[in-house]
């Protein structure tokens, strides 16, 4: 990870706020957007400058792709 590399300090950051936000899901599992234009049953938690793109399942929570932000989500969901 880049970012670790650069300042282990604020990826020990990020990596807690993606805990958070993953504790968060865990308890409220629509909490994210609704995607489905990117893909069927899809949602979209952000998390700082990235998007965590999920499936909610009967029993679990599939990540399916962590995204910086700032990337063209549709051109990189289809890839």
């Amino acid at each position: 990870m880049f970012l670790a590399e650069r300042s282990p300090a604020a990826a020990d950051r990020l990596l807690a706020r993606f805990s958070e936000r993953f504790e968060d899901l865990g308890r409220f599992p629509m909490l994210g957007r609704d995607r489905r234009e990117l893909g069927t049953s899809l949602r979209g938690l952000l998390v700082e400058n990235y998007v965590v793109f999920y499936l909610v399942e009967a029993e679990r929570i599939v990540i399916v792709r962590v995204l910086d932000g700032r990337m063209d989500m549709t051109r990189e969901m289809s890839q």
